[in-house]
């Protein structure tokens, strides 16, 4: 016959073993959500990125400067 103390090790050994099957790991989510920040950055450049038309007619662009005259 088990004692107390055995039966409360393989009761906490279970559990521990059923925590650990259903936890995620932390890391994988900082790493996903991180992919996901890179890629919202991308698509949020791509379409609201620079456009090279000019924002009224007749301006010009000054490479020295980086922006429209």
């Amino acid at each position: 016959m088990s004692t107390k103390k055995q039966l409360r090790r393989e009761r906490q050994k279970k559990k521990q073993e059923e925590v650990a099957k259903t936890r995620k790991s932390p890391v994988w989510i900082f790493i996903l959500s991180i992919a996901a920040i890179i890629v919202g950055i991308a698509v949020w450049g791509n379409f609201f990125g620079d456009d090279r038309e000019p924002p009224w007619p007749g301006a010009t662009w000054s490479a020295a400067h980086g922006h429209w005259h």
